[in-house]
């Protein structure tokens, strides 16, 4: 009888599994095609992060080795209008948040390294009092939306508040890496987040207390975005192909909660991060090389450019996105972890991208499996696996030439 019951159990889990293993992956479509406009430099280099100034005129990117670089957003392959930065640093910048008024940016990275970034003299200077993050990777940071208080998440799972009257101040201390963070675009919600590789998801409220969502700590979770500042409600992108609502309570923030996953089945490849484009659309960033987009409103996903499209595009095939910005879905820039640049255009002209959007959709498929289920599917990605040895591999041997070619 005891045989008999596990039998059945596992006939059942695997009945609510079904529609992820078999929804395999189908033929894709696009709706954008990607040209080459260059490079920021003729090496190869590193970037680990790029954010758009709040103003939307410059786009700033730090990478490998102290790289810091600003650039013309709207006419990113114009090398003319590019601004070097010397942070004087050899450790790697992994992360950075441009404050609300858009006059200076924190930057963070290796060895608890963290940075200024003031725009009217182009100086990047070491912030006081950061010695208390010192042996710590910073994987994260990012302004709250009052400009009063930034926070920081390491890659041994601290987590960190910042600000001018207070300096650093350690709020707890998690068991995997901190992947994202995010802060609901408004001022009044005064409500951030956080995701990690194994620890769920946290709010922090306006009074810097942490407080860990319910249901969310079977998954690995990549980033975290909050595409409409009238709604409090945020995207969670994970591994497996899923992304799930964060339905934020202002009033009572450790009360907020999440949705059930939504699995795109049909899409090819992982996701590995998430950019918000002009027309409120969230751009999903996919390993191998491609994009989809998705719909807060209408909860609807969509290939943008599948990985068939960058065959032909050396400087980008076998990088990794980085950072995403335009006007539309199907209308922007994207910068690479190499420095290669690439312009998106709609594959078809406006009257017949409707007829091309109805075959560009991507399956979701809701579930509610018991997340022990899905974080043991999940965390066993090996397409996820692959991508993060990979860009790790790719990492290394960058290191490896530039010391070599230094000695």
């Amino acid at each position: 009888m005891h045989d008999r019951r596990l039998h059945l159990l596992a006939i059942f889990i695997a009945l609510l599994l079904l529609p992820i293993q078999v929804s395999g992956e189908g033929e894709e479509h696009s709706i954008a095609t990607l040209d080459e406009i260059g490079s920021i430099e003729e090496l190869a280099l590193g970037i680990s992060e790029a954010e758009l100034r709040p103003q939307g005129d410059l786009l700033l990117l730090v990478g490998d080795d102290g790289y810091a670089h600003l650039i013309d957003s709207s006419n990113p392959e114009d090398r003319s209008k590019d601004i070097s930065l010397t942070s004087g640093k050899q450790e790697d910048l992994n992360a950075l948040s441009w404050h609300p008024g858009g006059q200076s940016a924190l930057i963070v990275g290796e060895n608890g390294m963290v940075l200024r970034f003031m725009m009217d003299n182009y100086a990047l200077e070491t912030v006081d009092g950061r010695g208390i993050l010192e042996g710590e990777k910073q994987n994260s940071i990012k302004w709250n939306r009052n400009g009063d208080t930034a926070y920081l998440g390491g890659d041994n799972g601290s987590i960190y508040s910042y600000s001018s009257a207070e300096g650093f101040n350690k709020l707890t201390q998690t068991n995997s890496p901190v992947t994202g963070l995010e802060c609901h675009p408004s001022p009044e919600t005064r409500i951030c987040m956080l995701t990690t590789a194994g620890d769920g998801v946290a709010v922090i409220d306006s009074y810097n207390e942490v407080h860990w969502i319910s249901n969310t700590n079977s998954d690995t979770w990549v980033d975290v975005i909050c595409p409409d500042v009238a709604r409090k409600t945020c995207i969670l992108v994970g591994s497996g192909k899923r992304i799930t609502m964060l339905n934020l309570n202002a009033e009572d923030p450790k009360s907020s909660t999440t949705s059930n996953a939504q699995v795109l089945t049909s899409l090819n490849g992982e996701l590995t991060g998430a950019s918000l484009m002009g027309d409120g659309n969230v751009a999903l960033h996919v390993a191998p090389y491609s994009l989809a987009a998705y719909n807060l409103a209408k909860e609807i996903a969509w290939s943008v450019v599948t990985a068939a499209d960058v065959e032909d595009l050396g400087s980008i095939r076998g990088s990794s996105m980085v950072h995403i910005w335009g006007t539309q879905d199907d209308t922007g820039f994207i910068i690479s972890s190499s420095g290669a640049l690439a312009e998106m255009k709609p594959l078809l002209e406006e009257e017949e991208e409707d007829d091309l959007m109805t075959i560009a959709v991507v399956t979701l498929v809701a579930i509610s499996v018991p997340g022990v289920f899905l974080g043991m599917l999940y965390m066993n990605s090996s397409t996820m696996q692959r991508w993060w040895h990979n860009m790790t591999t790719k990492r290394r041997k960058r290191k490896e030439l530039k010391n070599n070619s230094e000695k």
